[in-house]
């Protein structure tokens, strides 16, 4: 199945993610909570690393969305985590967090968001949570032609 975590602009997704990932035996995938400094970071559920990801201004080597600056290296580094994830296979639910305007742009996450989502057999045993703002969801299904899925709330987590 593939369930879409759908909720406003910090509204707490990424909080409830890192709470419901710990009742789960298997899941991998990423998630992107703010650190100590109030900068965002990625966290590899599977390893439990985390990776430097947003800056506080443009550099050369930053996408902007917004006022918000994001490594592109650790874009990349992302893609790599989940294309892995969802290829070794070994999950009940691989994580996406978060699928945005960079994807529907053809940036951020959407390498690996097109591959996984276009390669994605529906069973139970292997689930797919994408975590959307409420206000992107109808344009990710649309963009990524998204047929069968559930939408869920922060407390209504699988």
């Amino acid at each position: 199945m593939i369930y879409i975590l759908a909720g406003d602009v910090r509204s707490g997704k990424t909080s409830a993610l890192q709470e419901w990932v710990d009742t789960w035996d298997t899941v991998k995938g990423i998630i992107c909570p703010d650190g100590h400094d109030n900068l965002r970071y990625l966290y590899n559920i599977e390893t439990q690393e985390k990776h430097s990801f947003q800056r506080l201004k443009e550099e050369d080597n930053t996408v902007s969305v917004g006022k918000f600056h994001f490594l592109e290296d650790t874009f990349k580094l992302a893609n790599y985590i989940l294309v892995r994830s969802f290829e070794e296979g070994n999950f009940d639910f691989l994580v996406l967090d978060e699928l945005g305007k960079l994807e529907l742009e053809g940036k951020g996450l959407h390498q690996a968001a097109n591959y996984i989502i276009g390669n994605y057999q529906s069973n139970d045993n292997q689930n797919l949570l994408l975590v959307v703002r409420t206000n992107l969801v109808k344009d990710i299904i649309a963009h990524y032609g998204i047929r069968s899925f559930q939408i869920v709330a922060s407390e209504t987590l699988p």
